[in-house]
């Protein structure tokens, strides 16, 4: 088998990504209220109070029209007690923040670009951007780094 199918084929049993007619999932793991671990579907994440954020990103053209919802909203609704978030891709990329510098910097989980979910393809299931179109200040390194695209999991400490 070539290394490009293999690479294709493990990229499809990973976890948090959906498979045909199913829904991606978010893994949450660490100090948040029981259940823990907990697996969130992308409906389940969008009934906990999805909103709109219009924004350019370092990686895109223009503004783009993103829906989800503030980290912060998503911490609390699983009861994220920990004072750090690991956010980690598909690919194993994995950046810790502190929890209150995210939710200062206006950190926002992506879940639909243009009124559709986003492809893993387009840096989706779940993609953590921040308002940089309202905050100039964002433009940097440090938070550049922490917008993780095709997010899997999330581990609260």
């Amino acid at each position: 088998m070539a290394i490009a199918r293999r690479v294709v084929l493990a990229a499809l049993a990973a976890p948090g990504l959906a498979a045909a007619g199913e829904e991606a999932v978010l893994e949450l793991h660490g100090a948040i209220a029981p259940p823990a671990p907990r697996r969130l579907s992308l409906s389940q994440i969008d009934a906990i109070g999805r909103v709109e954020l219009v924004t350019h990103t370092p990686w895109t053209i223009g503004p783009q029209r993103f829906a989800g919802l503030p980290v912060g909203q998503l911490l609390e609704a699983v009861g994220a007690r920990g004072r750090t978030m690991r956010a980690v891709a598909l690919n194993d990329y994995a950046v810790s923040m502190p929890i209150a510098e995210a939710v200062a910097a206006g950190a926002f989980m992506a879940t639909h670009q243009d009124g559709a979910p986003i492809p893993v393809r387009l840096r989706g299931p779940f993609w953590i951007i921040f308002p940089w179109s309202q905050r100039p200040e964002l433009e940097n390194a440090t938070t550049r780094g922490r917008a993780v695209w095709q997010l899997q999991r999330i581990d609260i400490a």
